[in-house]
């Protein structure tokens, strides 16, 4: 409460002390006819007059007036277009960075426009920028066909647990999941499946954002991915559409379309997409403890899997511009994910050697996840830069998980003894409701600032059901059936300040507040959870540009990141008889500190980073119950870690044709636990290589192919086990036909078939000695075909976020 009663008067202070007005470094004119009449909605376009490189954009509004903020000292012409008129522009002229430069009336005549004139380029794969760094996926060849899923298994520092469905980045795994700016807001197994589900050719840039500003939640202690999908430019109807089949151990295909509308005032977008993957899957888990008869026991268990990943995504929206400063927009995105899968479970047991028992698992199980989400948001612009931004949210999730397990039960000598089924379910409705406002003002021609607050209420009822039938009689199993329900609420205010200390050096200091109340109640064990609790949350960055060629940026961010749904309402997964998945209510929040520095030196890219967090959540920790000899993989804290991580991004032009790009991550992960009274250290060395190199064979003939290589490393979701060392190799070759004739691509996924993720867990004071092995990938043979249609040269739908984002993301 000391906290909160020092922290609610700062917070007030920041959001009402600070709303005033001022202009910066502003070009603004008008477009009309040439009988003057205003021109709504032209297409401006700032270019350099050196080389007409496009710096920056603007539609005009209603009344044909524009402005272009933010501008630096330079020589600049800008053109105006607009469908039925003739483009025009204005003569080069000196821009002195002086407060604001008004332009002579832009006079567009009516007329059949000229054929336009496209200078084509390509991005760099890897852009760093202050706060985060940018992977331009439409530049890879690799990525069409592709889920966004496996762009990011193939994005340095980050790695994707599909067993755990967990995404950790940089060793970290805290990491919330935003699309175009907005929150995901889901459980971990639905952004897992999401992200399978969404084709590349839907992805403009995938932004990894390690410290994140104080506009963004607190929540991760990793940092946020923003996934950003591509928008369509122009009027009328556009769209494009993806077609892939793939041929592995199963089949695969990924189809998505997207359109949009835009007609005076009104856009239309929507986009859908589907997903139906049946690739198998091939896990082993062995493991050895001391009974206690001090017996060695052994136990060897391998699951051969035959999933269906089965998902259809649709997201559409409407923007009404209800004048030229104010926009209304609505938002509606729903997900049907279902994962069903066949198994068959051998799990056999030696004592001091010999055969005791074998036991075959035959699981049926079913995990089905429907997401319904709508945002409303209203945005008005005011005079002088100003705007004020409303976001309101409703989430709904339906999360069902029954699972059969037919257990035969063989003694040593394999003779059968009995079989017993045992069944076990999960239902969890979880209700989101979130508001935000957020404001942007300036008091000075150097001075920006922000301030906005949040509300976002949940709840969910959790009823876990594990049991086994004796005839017709379903026996619960007490210790793993319980029903529980939360209540959470999370308010929070932030205000950040941009400071122009001078042309080459900026700075950004923002402070966050956020106060949890979360009530967790079972029906067996009364009050789970009752926290009330207060934190502030302070950011800072500089940026020194030294010239063009070399930059740094230095930043500072405190984090926190919160118990999942999926934790606060548990779950029960048999991989085994004696081993399973489960949650654990009782895991508490984590905090995080952490600095980063970087060096940007023309197309090179340095950064380091430092992070200690306390109370490290360590999702599926090993447990073993020696009472019942269960092998428990569940959500517990860890006292601390630490993360040294050096990143090194290496783009090399060797000729016009054959481009390279390398990255390498280095990490020293320590980690400080307590089991029963015992303290353990855990230090590991970590090496990345993600090394991709593109070719142009031909005209509209491209080809490439990608190398990745992780050392055995430490992660936070597997918390004092080992991950060994793994690696993969792509290949991919794509032909474009012209404007109109759509793209073909072909492309090899782990050519080498070496995709597997091993885990060490290595522990005698814990009676605890473990390696399990998870084969996810298969090497898949996929092509994609896609094209566009309509017409290109509509105006976007504009990239917005909603209130929501942190909230989806802990639906796990």
């Amino acid at each position: 409460m000391k906290l909160l009663n020092r922290g609610v008067p700062i917070i007030c202070f920041l959001l009402f002390g600070v709303l005033f007005s001022y202009s910066q470094e502003t070009i603004s004119g008008k477009v009309q006819t040439e009988t003057s009449q205003p021109i709504s909605y032209a297409n401006i376009l700032l270019l350099k007059a050196s080389d007409s490189s496009f710096v920056k954009g603007a539609i005009s509004n209603e009344n044909g007036s524009f402005s272009i903020e933010n501008i630096l000292k330079g020589r600049y012409v800008i053109s105006a277009s607009m469908v039925g008129f003739k483009t025009t522009a204005t003569e080069e002229f000196n821009f002195e960075g002086t407060k604001e430069l008004t332009l002579s009336p832009l006079v567009l005549s009516e007329g059949v426009e000229l054929d336009e004139v496209i200078v084509a380029s390509k991005k760099n794969l890897y852009v760093q920028k202050i706060d985060r760094t940018v992977i331009n996926v439409a530049s890879s060849i690799l990525s069409t066909g592709s889920s966004a899923l496996e762009i990011l298994e193939r994005s340095p520092g980050v790695l994707v647990d599909r067993q755990n469905s967990s995404i950790a980045l940089i060793g970290k795994s805290g990491v919330v999941v935003m699309i175009n700016g907005k929150q995901s807001y889901m459980p971990a197994a639905a952004v897992i499946s999401l992200l399978e589900g969404m084709n590349a050719g839907n992805i403009e840039t995938i932004e990894l954002i390690t410290t994140p500003p104080a506009s963004f939640d607190a929540e991760g202690n990793a940092g946020f991915i923003n996934i950003v999908l591509k928008e369509h430019t122009d009027a009328g109807l556009n769209g494009s559409y993806a077609l892939s089949f793939g041929v592995g151990n199963g089949t695969i295909t990924s189809d998505n379309i997207n359109l949009n509308y835009r007609k005076d005032k009104i856009n239309f977008f929507g986009t859908y997409s589907f997903l139906r993957d049946s690739q198998g899957q091939l896990f082993e888990f062995d493991r050895d403890f001391i009974d206690a008869d001090d017996i060695p026991i052994h136990l060897y268990t391998i699951s051969d899997r035959e999933p269906i990943q089965r998902n259809h995504s649709i997201r559409t929206g409407l923007d009404y511009q209800v004048s030229g400063n104010t926009i209304l927009g609505l938002l509606f995105w729903a997900n049907d994910n279902k994962w069903t899968m066949d198994a068959t479970n051998g799990s056999s047991e030696t004592e001091a050697g010999m055969p005791s028992s074998f036991v075959e698992l035959l699981l049926l199980e079913r995990n089905q996840i429907q997401h319904l989400g709508f945002n409303f948001n209203l945005k008005h612009n005011f005079k002088d830069n100003k705007y004020l931004s409303l976001d309101v949210d409703y989430l709904k999730y339906d999360i069902e998980n029954p699972t059969m397990y037919t257990n035969r039960f063989f003694d040593g000598n394999n003779d059968f003894l009995r079989e017993e089924l045992t069944e076990s379910d999960k239902i969890t409705p979880i209700d989101i409701k979130v508001g935000k406002v957020d404001y942007r003002a300036h008091s000075s021609d150097k001075v920006k600032w922000d301030v906005g607050i949040k509300g976002a209420f949940s709840n969910f009822n959790n009823d876990v059901t594990v049991g086994t039938f004796q005839g017709a009689n379903f026996i619960e199993d007490a210790e793993l059936t319980e029903i529980s329900s939360l209540k959470e609420q999370i308010l929070a205010g932030y205000s950040s300040i941009d400071y122009k200390i001078h042309e080459k050096t900026s700075l950004q200091l923002g402070l966050r507040y956020e106060h949890t109340n979360s009530e967790l109640i079972s029906d067996k064990r009364g009050k789970v959870v009752d926290r009330s609790f207060g934190e502030l949350f302070p950011t800072a960055y500089i940026s020194h540009k030294v010239n063009d060629t070399l930059s740094f940026n230095f930043s500072y961010s405190r984090r926190i990141t919160r118990p999942t749904f999926n934790d606060m309402a548990p779950f029960v997964i048999f991989v085994d008889p004696t081993t399973f998945f489960a949650g654990n209510p009782a895991v508490q929040p984590a905090i995080s500190n952490a600095v980063k520095f970087d060096v940007n030196y023309q197309s090179l890219i340095v950064s380091t980073q430092y992070s200690v967090e306390d109370g490290t959540i360590s999702r599926f920790q090993s447990r073993f119950d020696e009472m019942s000899e269960r092998l428990i993989f569940g959500a517990s804290n860890l006292d601390e870690t630490k993360i040294f991580s050096l990143t090194l991004g290496l783009p090399v032009t060797l000729t016009n044709w054959w481009k390279i790009q390398n990255n390498f991550t280095y990490l020293n992960t320590k980690i400080g636990n307590t089991l029963e009274g015992t303290k353990f250290k855990f230090e590991r060395n970590t090496f990345n290589i993600n090394h991709t190199q593109s070719f142009t064979m031909a005209k509209n003939l491209t080809s490439e192919f990608n190398i990745n290589y992780n050392s055995p490393s430490i992660i936070s979701f597997t918390g004092t086990a080992v991950l060994e060392e793994f690696y993969g190799l792509n290949i991919g070759i794509q032909k474009k036909f012209g404007e109109r004739g759509g793209t073909l691509a072909f492309k090899v996924n782990d050519v080498l078939d070496s995709m597997k993720y091993t885990v060490k867990t290595d522990i005698p004071e814990q009676n605890l000695n473990t390696t399990n092995t998870f084969d996810f990938f298969n090497r898949t043979f996929l092509l994609t075909y896609s094209n566009s249609f309509g017409n290109r040269k509509l105006k976007s739908a504009r990239q917005r976020g909603t209130g929501s984002e942190e909230e989806r993301q802990r639906m796990n």
